[in-house]
């Protein structure tokens, strides 16, 4: 199953895909996440990513999924929750794989260790090089609360740079975070 998925991969999503896999399976072993879940969980997350705006919409009607305005506004959004539907559809991915999948471009509110891995995971793999990534892999060491959190600061600051509309389940998922205390500046802060 695992070189069916990775065969509808190309170039550069077939190695951050890969690199994603060592990521979630670093964490899940690090946070006590399940290990075969974690690696299954990040071969399917981006199965749906290469499509055009008008695929991701057809496959958001086709599996009954509502585009928010975020997403309607930026369709490669749509990636995370109809990838979902095919790991479900496909692959018979159990419920809460599909969960992780389904939210790993937004994060959500209450998220499962297997959700906070997928995320986590996502954004720091190997191949990632943008500025802030370094300071996320060492936080991901430490506390994946404090560095989701931290995550969640960088892509909110970036896209309020950008003029871009933010996902509700973006601010869910920060605002919980915030609620339970988790910080990941220094304590003064």
């Amino acid at each position: 199953m695992r070189k069916g998925i990775l065969a509808r991969l190309h170039g550069y999503r077939y190695e951050h895909t890969l690199g994603c896999e060592r990521a979630a399976i670093y964490l899940a072993e690090l946070y006590g996440g399940d290990v075969e879940k974690a690696a299954f969980s990040a071969i399917l997350h981006d199965i749906t990513k290469h499509l055009s705006k008008e695929e991701q919409l057809n496959l958001s009607k086709k599996y009954g999924i509502i585009p928010c305005n975020a997403e309607f506004s930026e369709p490669k959004m749509l990636h995370g929750k109809t990838a979902a539907a095919i790991a479900k559809d496909e692959y018979g991915a159990p419920q809460d794989v599909c969960d992780a999948i389904a939210c790993h471009t937004t994060g959500k509110a209450g998220m499962t260790v297997l959700d906070k891995i997928l995320y986590l995971a996502d954004y720091i793999e190997d191949t990632r090089d943008f500025p802030g990534v370094k300071n996320a892999r060492e936080l991901a060491k430490e506390d994946i609360d404090r560095a989701l959190l931290y995550c969640f600061d960088q892509t909110l600051i970036e896209l309020v740079t950008r003029a871009k509309l933010i996902h509700g389940d973006t601010i869910a998922a920060y605002n919980d975070l915030i609620a339970q205390g988790v910080r990941w500046r220094d304590a003064q802060d």
